[in-house]
């Protein structure tokens, strides 16, 4: 069979940092995952092709005969317009992801094949299925399956040069219960992990393809911590014997900070910048959200510990709970400054479908739509603590407080002095680096702004 596999073409927001890829020379921060671990569980004599549309345009001639299409809820659009695209072209064409798993309702009548959940055991019956001229509308995930015991990812079907970073996943599911993740509606609250062994495996792939970049793309890495920390002892000794050849980022909580051993870990196997879920510097908020690990400690001093050990900590935020009043803004604007946070990507509070906050707002009759797909745009709520005016007032000022040069600057230029010599630091110029070098000096410094120049200038000083 021929298998076609296509991940659309992501909406411009905050995560995708379109306007700084070029000087990056890339196309796309990191690839969806779900194209190469598909591929994976497409063994010969099935032929696979990926299509990725962040890095190239999609072959609607392609000579597929399944035409396989995955996204998340920002995608929604433009995977019907795929969609349609292809079955007026009389392709079969199946769909699943995120999106399917949480809508889909949304997909009745418009794919042939809907994928409902995860697919480590869906997708290979399908193919069979389909080999024997037969096949279902439907598949749903009977179980969320064990990781790792099927075929690795096919990292090697990717256009890698044209990604910041490549995807790796450790574990899936969260042991919390935020009130407005979707992560445990999809992937429960057990963290299932793969076997150290077969996490080396693919790291090793990786470093075959001279990935130098590896985001591990688990929500929650330390979600069992056990497993994490056996992992981690692996990959510092792996890292230490070939002289660090990859930069490692993650998806953290910060509970993180109350366990040294795994920060010693987390740095001795050459992680350089760590995402987490900090969502607000207000405790009546984290506590309506159920965001309970957040308030075992002392929240600015967890972040500053965590960047003792060399790390940079990019943050989510989230602004418009109920707790949430006019004066929030500034209070986001402070601890972000004082926290030595570069990166706050904050965005509006939205309910997901099937999360606890949807189904609570729903019965509240507080829901201005299913969802929106872009919480650094809009919110799908009516906010309980101001207006809804108020709300996206201070949300956009707050923004563009935190990005104003003089502002950023401060808390950057603070994270660098604070981490100091607690960074590793490794001596591997090659050409690329030569010519990332040349771009940024043309972008950040030549073709730019007096203001933006002042900033390179004095930072790079």
């Amino acid at each position: 069979m021929r298998i076609y596999l296509v991940s659309p073409q992501n909406p411009e927001s905050f995560w995708t940092m379109n306007r700084i890829l070029p000087t990056l020379g890339k196309h796309c921060v990191f690839p969806n995952l779900a194209l190469p671990t598909l591929a994976g569980l497409s063994p010969p004599p099935h032929a696979v092709t990926l299509c990725d549309e962040n890095v190239e345009e999609v072959d609607f001639d392609n000579p597929a005969d399944v035409v396989g299409i995955t996204g998340y809820i920002v995608h929604k659009q433009r995977m019907f317009e795929l969609i349609d695209e292809f079955r007026r072209r009389g392709k079969l064409v199946a769909v699943g992801g995120p999106y399917a798993t949480l809508c889909p309702e949304d997909f009745d009548g418009k794919a042939d094949v809907l994928f409902i959940g995860e697919a480590e055991e869906t997708w290979p019956r399908f193919l069979a299925d389909y080999a024997s001229g037969s096949w279902e509308c439907v598949y749903r995930a009977p179980r969320l399956p064990e990781l790792g015991h099927g075929p690795p990812p096919r990292f090697d079907l990717l256009r890698m040069d044209r990604y910041r970073a490549m995807p790796m996943q450790f574990a899936r599911g969260c042991p919390f219960n935020c009130e407005f993740c979707d992560i445990i509606v999809m992937y429960g609250r057990r963290p299932r992990t793969k076997s150290v062994e077969r996490a080396m495996d693919e790291v090793e792939a990786l470093h075959r393809l001279r990935a130098r970049n590896v985001f591990i793309v688990d929500d929650n890495f330390i979600g069992n911590r056990a497993k994490a920390k056996a992992f981690l002892r692996e990959l510092a000794q792996w890292q230490q014997a070939r002289r660090y050849p990859i930069d490692f980022i993650t998806e953290v909580s910060l509970n993180l900070a109350l366990d040294d051993e795994l920060l010693e870990l987390l740095r001795a196997a050459h992680f350089t910048m760590l995402f987490i879920g900090i969502e607000s510097p207000r405790r009546s908020s984290l506590d309506e959200a159920r965001k309970t690990q957040n308030t075992r400690d002392d929240m600015l001093r967890s972040v500053h510990k965590i960047q003792a050990y060399g790390f940079e900590v990019d943050a989510g935020m989230i602004v418009g709970f109920d707790a949430d009043d006019p004066s929030v803004f500034e209070e986001h604007f402070r601890f972000i400054q004082e926290a030595r946070i570069p990166v706050s990507m904050t965005g509006l509070l939205n309910a997901l479908p099937r999360t606890p906050l949807h189904e609570r707002l729903a019965r509240a009759g507080r829901l201005l739509a299913e969802s929106t797909g872009d919480q650094f745009v809009f919110t799908n709520i009516v906010p309980g603590g101001m207006s809804r005016l108020q709300l996206y007032e201070g949300y956009r000022r707050l923004l563009e407080r935190l990005y104003e040069y003089r502002n950023y600057r401060r808390r950057a230029m603070a994270l660098i002095l604070a981490r100091g010599r607690s960074i590793r630091n490794r001596l591997d110029i090659g050409q690329g680096d030569l010519q990332l070098l040349g771009r940024f000096l043309r972008d950040c410094l030549v073709r730019t702004s007096p203001r933006r120049r002042w900033l390179t200038l004095s930072m790079l000083l």
